[in-house]
């Protein structure tokens, strides 16, 4: 009978060990699984992150490109009116000399009148 009580003891002291063992086992689990679920849910939001960074950065590539076409567009512009002022310059070059060649032959003209007009007189 004490083999018996003492087979007995040795099972109880067996199975509170192996309680103890799962319990043990049960808190580990159910700490994993709680340090599991804070990173699925870390990982959720740095993918909400990277997907609101590709679409900021998608926006700021789309507004570069844009601003380098209107860049492009403004400096197409520019030369074309750098060239409109040189050809309006050049043009007024050609002007003034004319006038000046004009002006000249108006002052010959008028003299050759008040000289005409003086012989005239005295006449």
């Amino acid at each position: 009978m004490d083999k018996f009580k003492e087979k007995i003891a040795s099972i109880r002291a067996e199975a509170d060990t192996a309680l103890a063992r799962a319990e043990d086992a049960e808190r580990d689990l159910a700490a994993s699984k709680a340090e599991v679920s804070a990173k699925e849910q870390e990982a959720i939001s740095l993918n909400n992150r990277i997907t609101l960074l590709e679409t900021q950065l998608e926006k700021a590539e789309n507004s570069g490109a844009e601003a380098s076409v209107k860049l492009r567009e403004h400096e197409l512009k520019v030369e074309d009116l750098e060239r409109k002022v040189k050809s309006l310059e050049k043009e007024n070059e050609t002007l003034e000399t004319k006038l000046e060649e004009m002006t000249e032959k108006h002052n010959i003209a008028k003299a050759e009148l008040d000289e005409t007009l003086k012989a005239m007189d005295d006449m």
